[in-house]
């Protein structure tokens, strides 16, 4: 049987002072870019709007996308996709318990478990 391919992503919180935070999943003392597996029935894109509006509450129509890029995960080649979305949009009650808004400082840890194909641009 063959594995289901795999997507990754997060999302830049514009935050209403200027600061940015990063949309990631944390499993135990792990802090991980929120995946899912790729349904065959629909894009990659697609499936993984529909784990970040399930487990973050995010809306998908005031999202935008502002990169694509690779990442490799325990020897699998994953597409990333970076979402911008401005905090007046958001309930941060509607978070799943292991889905976090962290610091920049945090992401640029996340960064260096992967290898990433043409470092996303995230400013």
């Amino acid at each position: 049987m063959l594995e289901q391919s795999r997507v990754a992503g997060t999302v830049i919180l514009n935050q209403q002072d200027g600061h940015k935070k990063f949309l990631v999943q944390k499993k135990d003392d792990t802090v991980s870019f929120i995946q899912t597996t790729i349904n065959n029935n629909y894009t990659s894109l697609a499936c993984i709007l529909e784990k970040l509006t399930q487990s973050a509450g995010l809306d998908s129509d005031v999202m935008d996308l502002v990169e694509l890029t690779n990442i490799n995960v325990e020897n699998e080649k994953l597409p990333l996709f970076v979402f911008s979305l401005d905090e007046e949009c958001i309930d941060y009650s509607s978070l799943n318990p292991e889905i976090l808004w962290e610091e920049p400082a945090t992401l640029r840890m996340v960064l260096q478990d992967f290898n990433v194909s043409g470092v996303p641009f995230l400013n």
